[in-house]
């Protein structure tokens, strides 16, 4: 059965796949392009360690069973099979450490690797959220460049009227189903900025996801250069925009930085540490960006990962000169920006901007089963200073609003103006007005967030539209 997961590299992969099987489903080295490797040995009757006997859907469940006891993170406390589950994925949800496991996933493989293979995403290409804790107005959070929505005009702050006839309400109440199919067509009722009305019709089709939004360099009154870049999803394919954004910023004199991950739930390892790295500088090579920990019958695969400037791993060489970095955060910031953040923070003077993280400090060794991927997790995650279990989020050191009235990247934006103003008096705003950065909403209809029922019940923030689940994933 070909295999669609990637390793971060040779030594890694060599690490995470001899101890026990089937930990690791993928070769190769930093090329991050897919490469098999061979099926261990079946030992018992589901055919685990590796692929289940068959694809029936009692082979299939022997098979999960097997895998979560042996490389679930908490295989100890595993929950009770429910054997009336009327899907793979109920099932796999029932096997599930709840409440403290609200991180683990299954889906198609096709969703899998059109993210980690392919950097593509079916659909509009939008989300959406509420501007008020009353939830009377709907805005446009994030439009995708290249997709449908954005060719059809759609831009950040527009407001919601309605989306197919539906309502702000109706679209909370998760009456407007999620689409990852082409050929859906969509019309938007839309008010801008100044209140004039329009109509925008959309179809949904596959496109590039664009992970690097945007990056800027500004000028500071002290004379300063302030680098900053928005970066949206941690996607294989993103690794030569960032190259390309930190050969502008070393090129362009850049001392201060400011990395904006309010809307970044996560993705690739590898990818997180090249970004890391880049930030870290040259006198980081070598030393540990993460520490990741497997459970009591997988001590063996324990590792340690570390920062890198090898022009063989890092596709231009890193930032040096960065004392302090300022990350623009929110409850989406997750997993694998988290591990960012925590990474560099024994090493360098962390601000974050905004609202605590969402909390996710464990990952995954995405492991196919037929047609299905499961991201159950893993491991656990420590930085250098053994600094990890941040369950409850990084906090922000500056808490300020977010500011759905400009586009990510303007200097008047509140969370970059906040994160401009503290390079310049090394003090925090005062408090803002406007969305609710902190906001909890459980009381919505998470549907409307699907991905499946367990990565819905993960966010924090009202988000409407194509959202992804926070994922770290060794690819």
């Amino acid at each position: 059965m070909k295999r669609f997961f990637y390793a971060i590299a040779l030594a890694l992969c060599a690490v995470l796949a001899a101890c026990g099987g089937g930990g690791s489903d993928g070769g190769g080295a930093m090329g991050l392009s897919p490469a098999p490797l061979a099926v261990p040995a079946q030992t018992n009757a589901s055919g685990y360690p590796g692929d289940p006997s068959s694809c029936s859907v009692a082979d299939q469940r022997g098979w999960l069973n097997d895998y979560m006891m042996d490389k679930y993170f908490w295989n100890a406390n595993l929950g009770i099979a429910n054997s009336a589950a009327t899907s793979l994925d109920t099932y796999f949800d029932s096997l599930l450490f709840v409440p403290i496991d609200r991180y683990s996933y299954s889906e198609e493989v096709a969703q899998f690797t059109q993210f980690f293979a392919e950097g593509t995403r079916t659909g509009f290409g939008y989300s959406l959220a509420f501007a008020d804790a009353a939830q009377t107005r709907l805005l446009v959070r994030t439009v995708e460049a290249a997709g449908p929505a954005a060719a059809a005009g759609l831009q950040r702050g527009d407001t919601v009227l309605s989306i197919n006839g539906l309502s702000p309400a109706q679209i909370a109440n998760g009456e407007l189903a999620s689409v990852n199919t082409v050929g859906v067509t969509r019309t938007f009722s839309l008010a801008n900025a100044s209140g004039t009305a329009r109509l925008l019709t959309m179809t949904s089709r596959n496109f590039a996801l664009a992970s690097v939004v945007t990056d800027k360099i500004f000028n500071s009154a002290s004379g300063a250069k302030v680098g900053y870049l928005a970066y949206q999803e941690f996607s294989p394919s993103s690794v030569g925009a960032l190259g390309e954004v930190f050969n502008r910023f070393r090129a362009g004199g850049v001392t201060e930085l400011i990395v904006d991950l309010r809307y970044n739930s996560g993705g690739s390892v590898v990818v997180a540490r090249a970004l890391a790295s880049w930030i870290g500088g040259a006198a980081l090579d070598g030393k540990v960006f993460a520490k990741l920990r497997f459970n009591a019958k997988n001590t063996d695969s324990d590792f340690d990962y570390n920062f890198t400037a090898s022009p063989s791993t890092l596709p231009s060489p890193p930032l040096e000169g960065i004392a302090r970095v300022f990350f623009i955060t929110s409850p989406n910031t997750a997993s694998a920006s988290e591990l960012v953040i925590n990474a560099l923070a024994p090493f360098k003077n962390v601000i974050n901007i905004g609202a605590a993280t969402f909390g996710k400090p464990y990952g995954f060794l995405p492991r196919q089963a037929c047609n299905t991927v499961y991201s159950a997790v893993n491991f656990e995650t420590f930085n250098a200073a053994d600094v990890g279990r941040y369950t409850s989020g990084l906090p922000a050191t500056c808490s300020v609003a977010d500011d759905l009235s400009k586009a990510l990247g303007d200097p008047t934006e509140r969370r970059t103006a906040a994160a401009l103003g503290f390079i310049q008096t090394s003090t925090c705003p005062a408090v803002t007005a406007g969305l609710q950065a902190n906001s909890r909403p459980d009381q919505l209809n998470r549907s409307q967030i699907a991905i499946n029922s367990i990565a819905n019940k993960r966010w924090k923030e009202p988000a409407f539209g194509e959202v992804s689940a926070p994922a770290m994933v060794i690819d």
